[in-house]
């Protein structure tokens, strides 16, 4: 589906994170998990939803697809326009994320995808959102694949983005003297969420930032490209802070997931995208659904 912006409105974005869903049929966690979404969908309305990783168990699955359709029957009903990126644990068991990704087949309603990029069977892509009444492009939303563990005892527990993923980045054809606020979106954060603990204006922090430990730079392009405003984590459950450093919000999704670690009320993050800025801010699925 084709992403449409206007100026009479901020365009919506639902980020969920950390479903960590296991086979179906599904557990009272995960059933809990699953009512809060469809509540949250009944409820509220969106222009875009993306998942940032972790949909699931990866290493309990002997079969996937039950699981993914019933899960995407789910947003089916709104006709929003879903995104996907993927985390640590939705490959770590027999299938591939080529594999997994297959399964996207049966959303009803994606969003379009374009510039897409393979590399090492982790798929990036971006996002573009058109301006209703100029028909041009009015942002761009960058997801990349973070990827899951390293193979290399040399390189630490998680991948870094690969070279290839930056240089993708580098070279996408967007006309970036055109003024737009552009955002990201990728399961595992990248090193900088480190430093940008140190500016937190919004949110918590409860445990230490998961990143790789091997910084391979893609922040440093970030940085360059006036137009990148805010990235977006999923990964540690613990955390949903929004910082800003060095001119750019650094921002982890809300858990969503009940079936797994983690303190934090489960919700999402909403985001509001304007032509001059981004706005995101934590919502409890209680606070939607008026549970006390």
């Amino acid at each position: 589906m084709q992403l449409i912006s206007n100026d009479n409105a901020p365009f919506k974005i639902c980020q969920l994170t950390d479903l960590h869903l296991d086979p179906y049929p599904f557990s009272v966690t995960d059933q809990q998990t699953i009512s809060m979404i469809e509540q949250l969908l009944e409820k509220e309305q969106f222009d875009l939803i993306i998942i940032t990783g972790d949909l699931i168990w990866g290493k309990k699955y002997a079969s996937l697809e039950t699981t993914l359709k019933y899960l995407y029957r789910i947003f089916d009903k709104t006709k929003t326009p879903l995104a996907i990126t993927y985390g640590n644990h939705d490959n770590e068991g027999s299938f591939s994320r080529r594999q997994i990704r297959s399964y996207e087949s049966h959303i009803k309603y994606p969003a379009n995808k374009h510039q897409q990029y393979l590399v090492n069977d982790q798929e990036n892509y971006t996002l573009e959102i058109f301006d209703e009444k100029s028909k041009q492009i009015s942002h761009v939303i960058y997801v990349w694949d973070s990827g899951a563990y390293s193979n290399n005892e040399k390189v630490g527990l998680y991948s870094p983005i690969e070279v290839e993923q930056i240089s993708w980045f580098n070279n996408l054809p967007y006309d970036n003297q055109v003024p737009r606020t552009d955002l990201g979106f990728l399961h595992i954060p990248i090193p900088e969420y480190t430093q940008a603990q140190n500016f937190i204006r919004d949110g918590q922090i409860g445990e230490p930032i998961g990143a790789p430990e091997i910084n391979s730079g893609l922040f440093y392009s970030l940085v360059k490209d006036n137009n990148f405003k805010a990235i977006f984590a999923g990964h540690d459950h613990d955390n949903n802070f929004v910082a800003n450093y060095k001119g750019i919000d650094f921002v982890y999704g809300n858990i969503s997931g009940f079936n797994t670690y983690g303190k934090i009320k489960r919700g999402y993050k909403e985001i509001s995208l304007y032509k001059d800025r981004v706005i995101s801010k934590n919502v409890s699925f209680d606070s939607v659904l008026n549970i006390n």
